[in-house]
């Protein structure tokens, strides 16, 4: 009997590779703990400083994942779900039992007067390779809260990187107003100065002073979008509103020019979803596993007591006891619900990798295509209508062209200027949505527009 009990305890223990997942599970949950350091006091560190700066994307969206609450809460919830594991794969707690035999019927309290007394210590010994199972499903299910930590950590990263293109936008937006208020400035002068020799009329000034008040009111309005984009900024960064940012440090355009096959291999191991339906599949299996384990193998119980008759000598008792699944019990049904689970979380899993290609696909095409718009307008449009503009400015200051003309195109080509600003600003959320897509960053590479003579 003592061989049995050995043997039913040997096998309930937990495997080193059980162990060991366990383990990694602790230690990837404990980084991320580690990494994300509660809200920052003001003035406190150089956090301040190094954002008062120039700033740069990459800065901004560390700073935004480091700074997240809601990576805290999920790495604890990991590391809780390890403890569980831990929990699950370890022996039940062993019992203790006290007998008094014989005890006089009238006086049931009179223990002294007993005829047999006895201690005896229990252990019970779940079915072999379940306890193994349960803590190996638990050490799973921790891995998939890693995993989709790993996702929140995308969407964050993808929050800080629009908000960060936002912010670049907007300045981008403001020094092209400043510019074009700089040349109608220079027009009204000359326009005024063809007035004073008789070339022009009071109506041509009067229009270069509306469009000088249009220009005035859209720097205005960016000074608006400045602010409300460096608000959110600083939300991302749990900051407060009104604490200073440097101006984003200028770049030149980037693109990712991996396939669709690429990325979607990239997102197979990477993307936090897809990670965390493995895991889940994987944990219901353990947990299949464990149910199949229960309902086949008996569980055990054995005991050793010390016996005291106070007439006799005193002696010691081995007790055990075998339960038997085969015969009635909720075995069968638990197995069933195990399989059935099983099922569900492996058609999670293929549902995840046809989400994992439909948003990868589509993210690059949007990239796609935002790289062709920016191609033409640069190409095509927007060069031609720059040496439109210098031709009629040549022009103009002969008298061969009317400042009507001029104005139009002066238009067309500030409309064109700020489509191209904006078309950069989406293309930066479009390689973060991208990111977050794949499940990790992607090497950049600089956008090469070239102008067609």
């Amino acid at each position: 009997m003592a061989v049995v009990a050995l043997a039913a305890a040997a096998s309930g223990c937990v495997s080193t590779q059980t162990g060991r997942t366990l383990d990694h599970s602790y230690e990837a949950a404990t980084a991320r703990v580690r990494d994300v350091p509660r809200r920052p006091t003001e003035g406190s560190g150089n956090s301040e400083v190094d954002l008062a700066g120039p700033l740069e994307r990459d800065v901004v969206v560390a700073a935004a994942v480091a700074r997240s609450p809601a990576l805290a809460v999920m790495a604890h919830r990991a590391r809780a779900l390890v403890h569980a594991g831990r929990a699950e794969g370890s022996l039940p707690p062993a019992e203790v039992g006290f007998e008094a035999w014989n005890l006089p019927l009238g006086r049931p309290y009179a223990l002294g007067e007993a005829d047999m007394y006895m201690v005896e210590l229990r252990q019970r010994f779940p079915a072999a390779g379940s306890l193994d199972a349960r803590a190996r499903a638990m050490a799973e299910e921790a891995q998939a809260m890693v995993a989709e930590l790993s996702s929140e950590e995308r969407m964050v990263a993808e929050r800080a990187a629009n908000a960060f293109a936002d912010y670049v936008q907007a300045f981008a937006e403001q020094r092209l107003q400043e510019r074009q208020l700089a040349l109608l400035s220079r027009m009204g002068q000359a326009v005024r100065a063809r007035y004073t020799t008789g070339g022009a009329g009071l109506a041509e000034a009067a229009r270069i002073d509306v469009e000088v008040a249009k220009a005035e009111r859209a720097l205005a309005r960016v000074a608006g979008d400045i602010a409300r984009s460096r608000a959110t900024l600083n939300a991302v960064l749990r900051r407060p509103s009104g604490a200073p940012l440097g101006a984003p440090r200028e770049v030149p355009p980037e693109t990712v020019r991996l396939t669709v096959e690429e990325l979607i291999a990239r997102a197979e191991a990477n993307r936090g979803a897809t990670l965390a339906a493995d895991a889940r599949a994987r944990a219901a299996g353990a947990r299949r596993e464990a149910a199949e384990a229960e309902a086949r193998v008996p569980e055990f119980m054995v005991g050793l007591g010390y016996w005291q008759d106070p007439t006799m000598r005193p002696g010691v008792g081995v007790t055990a006891s075998m339960s038997l699944p085969w015969l009635w019990g909720p075995g069968r049904d638990r197995v069933r619900q195990a399989e059935e689970e099983e099922a569900a979380e492996r058609a999670a899993r293929e549902s995840a990798g046809l989400d994992t290609q439909g948003e990868v696909s589509e993210a690059h095409a949007q990239l796609q295509a935002l790289e062709a718009q920016l191609s033409v307008i640069r190409g095509q449009a927007l060069s031609a209508t720059q040496r439109s503009m210098e031709a009629l400015t040549a022009a103009f200051s002969t008298g061969n062209a009317s400042l009507l003309d001029w104005v139009d195109v002066a238009r067309s080509l500030l409309d064109l200027e700020m489509e191209v600003i904006a078309l950069h600003g989406d293309l930066q959320r479009g390689i973060a949505s991208l990111e977050r897509a794949v499940g990790t960053a992607l090497p950049r590479t600089p956008l090469h527009e070239e102008s067609t003579p």
